[in-house]
């Protein structure tokens, strides 16, 4: 199906996008990076049921980016404090 690939190449843009936010010292609020966390994680799983398997792969790699950034945003507040 094209739009498994479609929806896979944005998903893989947002996550190399993400990659600066990964590395760098400026960090979102922890609410904001876990939801968009648990929602892209539904989004994932909804992807896959359809199944857009190459979506739910690139959307869950996306998902657990976001996971990553709230635990390094939850850090860094926790120190901060």
């Amino acid at each position: 199906m094209w739009q498994d690939w479609v929806i896979a190449a944005c998903q893989w843009g947002f996550a190399v996008a993400l990659l600066p936010t990964v590395f760098g010292k400026e960090k979102p609020e922890v609410s904001t990076a876990l939801v968009t966390a648990a929602l892209a994680a539904v989004v994932a799983a909804t992807f896959a049921t359809i199944p857009l398997l190459w979506a739910a792969l690139a959307t869950a790699s996306t998902s657990v980016i976001w996971f990553v950034i709230t635990a390094q945003s939850w850090r860094r507040r926790r120190k901060a404090a």
